[in-house]
This record gives structure tokens, sequence and C-alpha cells, in this order.
């Protein structure tokens, strides 16, 4: 709740955080672990395994959607609609049909990229993709964002299908420790390397061109064909929404479920050792969100450092020239 209550400036430094959302991976990683870790017998009926864990928790769903479907419609219908889409938001976006001397509105809203002209097809797309829990790529072109965190409820659809195919394999090696240690750092450098090819791919991306945004007038070069930068707004998106890379944290969690299992926990000394896992993990999220909450202060506390040693150097030196 913390990362998602609130302005930017709310908390402060504390705000830092935000750009630490291990929460998401652990959710995730959790989720495969708990779903493994009872040693249930291998699932047989899969599909019907599937609509059962999804059935649970669609009605919830489905009421979410009917209240996020009425806050869209209060500001995006027929008569707010403009036939054409854009990456970023327009300095004319809240202005009435776009022109200034209209008058200010607050409601506003474009097509999608799939269907940029037509109101009626971008939210009736939105509508069914939304009601089958489809919000990964590729189809987030063609649906407008009823709620931020629906894509999470898609995500982990994506790892509930796979997960009784994954369970059943596993479960084969059940009590074999090498091997699933051996799957759990494979799945972690795995992981480690999706990361790292990603950062260098996008890292020099195009950015958009902007001038002075306070007028329309004012605008430069937002939407040139020429120019690259939507195209890696759509790449960095696409990746966050591209559901085998979600689910890799949760095939770690089942992974590390029967790596648990397979270390027999009724046993009193193992079972101390997975405590001082746990609390080692503990330890090291909250080391790391201090310095992260404080990086600031340490930030200054080098440039002061490195002040103080340039000041004494010239101290110093003005000193030997003096003959001092």
């Amino acid at each position: 709740m913390f990362m998602h209550v609130g302005a930017n400036e709310s908390w402060g430094s504390f705000n830092n955080l935000r750009g630490f959302p291990w929460h998401v991976h652990c959710f995730f990683t959790l989720s495969g672990f708990s779903l493994a870790v009872p040693m249930n017998p291998v699932i047989k009926k899969k599909v019907k395994y599937f609509l059962a864990r999804v059935g649970t928790s669609y009605p919830m769903y489905f009421v979410a959607l009917v209240f996020l479907l009425g806050n869209l419609l209060v500001s995006c219908r027929p008569s707010t609609f403009r036939p054409q889409f854009h990456w970023t938001s327009q300095p004319d976006d809240l202005y009435v049909g776009g022109d200034e001397s209209n008058g200010y509105s607050p409601f506003f809203c474009e097509g999608t990229p799939l269907t940029p002209d037509s109101y009626w097809a971008s939210l009736v797309l939105t509508v069914i993709f939304y009601l089958m829990s489809l919000t990964f790529t590729p189809f987030w072109v063609a649906h407008w964002w009823m709620g931020y965190y629906l894509w999470f409820v898609s995500m982990y659809n994506q790892c509930l299908l796979s997960f009784p195919w994954m369970y059943n394999m596993f479960f084969q090696w059940r009590g074999n420790v090498s091997r699933f240690l051996l799957i759990a750092f494979g799945l972690h450098g795995m992981n480690y390397i999706i990361l790292l090819l990603t950062w260098f791919a996008v890292k020099d991306g195009n950015s958009y061109k902007y001038g002075s945004i306070e007028t329309a007038e004012d605008l430069v070069e937002m939407e040139d064909p020429n120019d690259e930068a939507y195209l890696h707004s759509a790449a960095v998106l696409g990746w966050y929404l591209f559901s085998p890379l979600w689910v890799l944290y949760f095939v770690i969690g089942i992974s590390l479920a029967f790596l648990y299992d397979a270390n027999h926990f009724t046993n009193k000394t193992i079972s101390s050792v997975w405590g001082l896992i746990s609390d080692i993990c503990t330890i090291i999220i909250l080391v790391w969100s201090f310095f992260v909450v404080s990086r600031k202060f340490f930030l200054y506390l080098i440039v002061f450092s490195k002040s103080c040693s340039a000041e004494t150097a010239i101290i110093g030196y003005s000193r030997k020239a003096s003959g001092d």
C-alpha cells in the first residue's frame, strides 16, 4: 500500500523506496512458494485446477471492473473523445476540443494504439480484454487502462495457468536437493541476464523532444514520424507486461518450495537454518531500504568530504608556496 498511496512527494525521503519495487517480485515468488509447499499430489485435471483457482477471485475482480468502467465513462465519452493517439500527454489535452479558446475541461480521452480513430472500438475491446483478463503483451495496444494495477491480476492468472505443468514436472524430482539448488540458482541467473540485456538494449533509447510546453504553440516535435522515441516507450511497456518475465519469479518460488521440502523441515536443526535464512533476507531488505531512504544524506556526506579534502589540499599548497 505504501508504494501506491499518495503523491510522489508525500513521504519525503521515504519516497525513494518507490524506486526499489522489490515487493512485486517477492509477491510472485511467494505465490509460487505458497501454492507448491503443501506438496499435494500431482495435478491430473490441469484445466479444471486453473479454472477453479481463477474462479475464486473472479467475482471480486468483476466487481472492480464495474466500478472502474463507471469511472472511465465519467471522463471518456463520445463527446470528450479525440480520434487520435499519442504516447505522451499534450499541452492542449485539457482544453475543450484541443482549443484553448474553448475553455478548460478535466474530461478527455484518445483512442488506443490499435484503434485510435474509433471510440466504440476502443471501448468494446477494452471491456472484452479486461473481462478475459488479457491485459498483457501484446494485447495492451488494443485497450484503455481502466485500472493501473489490474495488469497484476492478469499476470497472476498466467502464473496459475503455468502452475499445474511446472508443479507436476518438479514433483517427479521431489527430494533431489542438488537438482533444485541447480534450478533455483539457474533461474536467478537467467533473471539477472534478462534484466542486464534489457537494460543495455534500452538505456540509450531516444527520448521525446520538448521545448517549453506551456501552450500548444510551444510544442516541439512531439510525434515526429522520423523520431523513434515512441519505439522506446513501446518496448519498455511491452517488456514490463510480458507475462513470461513475471512467471519466472513464480517458478523460482515453486523451486524454492521443493528445495525447502527436500531439506525436511521437521528436523529441528534444518528448521533453524531456514529461520536464519529468512532473518538474513529480512535484514538485507531493511539495510538496503535504509540506504535507499538515506541516499541524499550519504551523497551530501560524500560531496562534503570531497570538498573538505579539496579545501585542505588548497590550504596546504598555499602554505607550501608561501614557505609557511
